[in-house]
């Protein structure tokens, strides 16, 4: 399915400064690995990572809100190719999964700086170090079958129809390989499809995939505050990041009022619109330009490919 593509805030946090970002990963993989050894259960150690890092992010300019959305993307991303993997997946293989879903989550044509590409690996031999396997990873970091973001097939009674390990099982017009230059293809073996692709098992006729996550409802307003006017879906252990910081603010609040620039283009949009047309540039200055920063879902990232294997 199309990969949930990176927050914004958490995109400006990291190129504003890449180490410290990468440092307060390391500093989360820490409190993790600590409310494991102490016989915490995952939920746990993520909330304990979130704890850590959340005021940190704050520090970075990354809003309670973003966070929250982060975790829940992140989570469903790496679930997936998880899920799909090798059972036996150690550290390196698990950090390389992290790191092809991060890739994948980027826009087309953008790179994630070494310091977070080091981290997510770090990341996943952590994971592994806490004694944590990547299916028992996977059901923690995704949502719920059935849920918005859920990255695989479901049937008609909600249930997921890939089993754990076995990416041929899914359809392939419903999972993507990892990137042929990536982390995944560097390990080679079971971490890449086969040559020619897998022979997907087709998609039964009470099958379908869940409703995509909904990014949309995080609007940037006042100097890149976000608010949100629907709750986040339940997305299972990583919304512990998010509610760790306490969640967003108790009640919604009020969209922050328009300047009279904003008012003078909105009335002038209104107005073209009641003509059938938009307004036209005043001048070569004001023309669009093209988005070169384009998100996921105007690139080809999230297209099917039929010789899809882990997504």
């Amino acid at each position: 399915m199309p990969m949930p593509e990176m927050p914004q805030e958490i995109m400006d946090a990291v190129s504003a400064d890449p180490g410290a970002f990468a440092a307060a990963l390391g500093d989360g993989m820490e409190a993790f690995q600590g409310a494991m050894a102490d016989g915490g259960d995952m939920g746990a150690a993520f909330e304990a990572m979130g704890d850590v890092m959340g005021p940190i992010m704050q520090d970075m300019g990354v809003s309670p809100e973003a966070f929250d959305a982060a975790g829940d993307a992140f989570g469903a991303a790496v679930g997936g190719g998880m899920h799909m993997g090798p059972p036996d997946m150690g550290g390196t293989e698990m950090g390389a999964c992290i790191q092809d879903a991060v890739d994948l989550m980027l826009p087309d044509g953008m790179d994630m700086p070494a310091p977070i590409m080091d981290a997510c690996m770090d990341m996943g031999q952590g994971f592994a170090d806490a004694g944590c396997g990547c299916h028992d990873m996977a059901s923690e970091m995704m949502p719920p079958p059935g849920e918005p973001g859920f990255p695989m097939p479901c049937d008609a009674s909600g249930d997921c129809i890939v089993p754990a390990g076995d990416p041929a099982a899914c359809p392939a017009d419903a999972c993507q390989p990892p990137p042929m230059d990536g982390a995944c293809a560097d390990m080679g073996g079971t971490m890449m499809p086969p040559e020619g692709g897998y022979e997907h098992a087709p998609m039964p006729a009470d099958c379908g995939m869940p409703p995509p996550m909904d990014m949309g409802n995080l609007a940037t307003v006042d100097h890149g505050t976000p608010v949100t006017d629907d709750p986040m879906f339940d997305g299972g252990g990583m919304d512990a990041l998010g509610d760790a910081l306490g969640g967003p603010p108790a009640g919604d609040p009020a969209p922050a009022p328009m300047d009279a620039a904003d008012a003078a283009i909105g009335a002038a949009m209104d107005g073209a619109m009641d003509q059938g047309g938009a307004p036209a540039p005043t001048d070569d200055a004001a023309a669009p330009a093209d988005d070169a920063g384009a998100g996921m879902a105007d690139d080809d990232q999230g297209q099917p490919d039929p010789s899809a294997g882990m997504g």
